[in-house]
């Protein structure tokens, strides 16, 4: 037998044992009687001759690993997350939002991790979806104070306690509305003890869920909870504002410095969301893609899920900036 044919069958009978049998390369060596390092190179010859043919199956859209990977590159995520844009229908975008969100949650959080949620239509979804049977020593906390007294389910307060729920996790709560009349009474709600502890362990947050706004259509969160009004809305317009994360308002930059309203919020300012290790900004439907792209020009998110609609409309949006 020619020593090329020879090295074929080996080839061939290594990869069987590695790919087929499962066997570790040393477990290999030792059937074999050959070094493990001798192992390795003939399972790399293998794939370079063609014995061995790596074939990846991808079920998604090869369109939207394109765009996660552009949105990465452009804005310097750790992650971006595409889902189908289904029919652009904004109900049915916002529940694949939420299933991506609760899959990425179930994937990523490690005991001893607070994680801190804002509120919306979307994340109010994301605990139906996890699929989670074991119990996690995490905490969930929600990183704004009430808001209003319809839509609860939509509340930061309601969404932490359910996740915690689905994830047999702690959650504290935070007793206190989401936005005041004047910075003065923010301040009187700061000084309380009980307030001042939450606020400490928002510093502390290590993943936070955000879902973006975009505050200039008349079905917002922000109308429906009752705290602003149209003509709120349309001032904010004219001071140039295009997206909210948890009432926190900023302009096409990512800049909130000039909105007196972000001033009366009790939770979490932009400054401090900045700091968070991982914050994952969720929103989808064309109509939000200037909300989404001041919060990466701000640098607010690090990973993005949205819907392949919107992230093709974000990039060309981005070339104009």
């Amino acid at each position: 037998m020619s020593k090329k044919k020879y090295d074929m069958r080996l080839m061939v009978k290594c990869a069987q044992m590695y790919y087929d049998e499962e066997l570790n390369q040393a477990n290999i060596a030792e059937k074999l009687q050959i070094s493990k390092s001798s192992v390795s190179r003939i399972l790399s010859a293998a794939k370079e001759e063609g014995v061995v043919k790596v074939v990846v199956n991808n079920p998604f859209k090869d369109e939207n690993i394109k765009l996660e990977k552009q949105l990465e590159e452009r804005f310097d995520l750790k992650e971006a997350i595409i889902v189908d844009s289904m029919s652009n229908d904004y109900e049915e975008i916002k529940k694949e939002l939420a299933k991506a969100a609760a899959d990425y949650l179930e994937r990523i959080i490690k005991d001893g991790q607070i994680i801190g949620v804002t509120m919306g239509t979307t994340l109010c979804k994301i605990p139906m979806y996890v699929k989670n049977d074991k119990k996690h020593d995490v905490t969930f906390i929600p990183l704004l104070g009430g808001v209003g007294e319809t839509n609860v389910e939509i509340h930061p307060n309601s969404i932490a306690l359910n996740l915690a729920k689905k994830f047999r996790a702690d959650c504290k709560l935070l007793h206190a509305p989401s936005i005041v009349d004047n910075p003065d009474r923010k301040e009187m709600f700061v000084q309380d003890k009980n307030i001042q502890s939450f606020f400490d362990l928002m510093k502390r947050v290590d993943i936070a869920v955000a879902g973006i706004g975009f505050p200039l259509e008349n079905t917002s969160t922000l109308v429906e909870s009752g705290y602003f009004t149209m003509q709120d809305i349309k001032e904010l317009e004219e001071q140039g504002a295009v997206a909210d994360i948890s009432m926190l308002f900023m302009d096409k930059y990512g800049d909130g410095s000039s909105f007196e309203s972000n001033k009366r919020v009790i939770g979490m300012n932009l400054e401090t969301l900045k700091r968070v290790p991982l914050t994952i900004g969720i929103a989808g439907h064309e109509h939000k893609s200037k909300a989404i792209l001041a919060t990466l020009v701000g640098k607010y998110i690090d990973v993005l899920i949205t819907d392949e609609n919107t992230a093709e409309s974000v990039l060309k949006l981005s070339d104009t900036y």
